[in-house]
């Protein structure tokens, strides 16, 4: 089962402990394909945003914390809206969708997973500077290279994941 890797910062706000880190494995949901996310919480201006990656490909979420009961389903929003937006199938979307409900909260205690979060709230505030649109932000943020990596873009992982071509820029910013 994936998991939610959430920040001391992230669980503190949703009043919740997490369980203990066990080791990830494998979506035991058919279909499913992400893996576990490492997520945290950032406050831009009066905002509280969180910022999740996906531990295989840095696929990037950005959404809005508040309401903490509705987090599941504003992350799964999120997947689902990016999946879309990538031009993936609504089975793809809906099954990747799905799986958040699923995953368990947990302690992230993996040090490079945090500083690559830091690294992409760095990078989202910069975006935030110059859009409003979460969705636009969040598309932009998968764009921005992990050194490291390969493929280092989100995007291209992703791509690559699904074996689907990479869309065209112009496709990302509708």
């Amino acid at each position: 089962m994936a998991l939610i890797m959430c920040t001391q910062k992230l669980l503190n706000a949703l009043g919740n402990r997490g369980r203990p880190l066990g080791e990830a494995v494998e979506p035991q949901l058919p279909g499913v394909r992400l893996g576990s996310w490492a997520a945290t919480v950032c406050r831009f201006g009066r905002r509280d945003l969180v910022i999740a990656i996906d531990q295989r490909t840095y696929l990037t979420l950005v959404f809005p914390l508040a309401p903490r009961a509705g987090l599941r389903a504003r992350f799964a929003d999120a997947l689902a809206a990016l999946l879309t937006d990538l031009g993936m199938p609504e089975d793809v979307v809906r099954a990747e969708r799905s799986a958040i409900a699923f995953e368990p909260l947990a302690r992230l205690a993996d040090r490079k997973l945090v500083g690559s979060l830091d690294d992409v709230e760095f990078v989202c505030g910069i975006e935030l500077m110059y859009h409003d649109d979460l969705r636009h932000v969040q598309r932009n943020l998968n764009e921005f290279p992990h050194p490291g990596r390969d493929p280092c873009v989100p995007l291209e992982a992703v791509a690559r994941m699904f074996a689907n071509p990479r869309p065209a820029p112009s496709r990302l910013l509708h």
